[in-house]
């Protein structure tokens, strides 16, 4: 599958929104590592090991930045903020199906994902905003976000 086609969205808290952020250039990082925990007994003559928790860790995006958009100076606001938001990525399965939102019982926002296409959510907060003024290139950002929980794919079923 390309990537053309592929969209980034988060939910801002202060009023459910479902927010697309302009222009992404890359999404990386999206991962969780599963720890290890032994099981070995002395008398064992080899080490034994069973999965346990997951770390999840740093993902990163870079934008094309504008600071017209709302939403990269909305990214900004939030990190200062270190809210933890929901995100979700739309698999270019669907171009131009995006996510609603719903406010559920005790305030907490959530994406509601359309069956047509695939999605990847998460939750995190952004804790780095990283400006990058390279010589004869575009002002870009590179937004890192910290991974809570481990990351959920909904295929798209319709």
């Amino acid at each position: 599958m390309r990537t053309a086609g592929t969209e980034l969205y988060f939910l801002d808290p202060a009023d459910c929104s479902v927010v697309q952020v302009g222009c992404p250039t890359s999404i990386t990082g999206l991962d969780s590592t599963i720890e290890q925990l032994e099981t070995t007994c002395l008398e064992s003559n080899a080490r034994t090991y069973e999965a346990g928790l997951a770390t999840p860790g740093t993902a990163s995006f870079t934008l094309s930045l504008d600071p017209q958009d709302p939403s990269h100076v909305r990214l900004l606001e939030l990190k200062s903020a270190g809210t933890n938001l929901q995100w979700t990525i739309g698999f270019p399965d669907g171009i131009g199906i995006d996510p609603t939102s719903e406010t559920e019982s005790g305030g907490d926002c959530a994406f509601i994902l359309p069956a047509t296409r695939t999605w990847v959510s998460f939750e995190g907060f952004v804790n780095s905003y990283a400006f990058d003024f390279s010589l004869n290139a575009l002002i870009t950002a590179t937004v890192g976000v910290q991974v809570s929980g481990d990351p959920t794919m909904t295929p798209k079923t319709t």
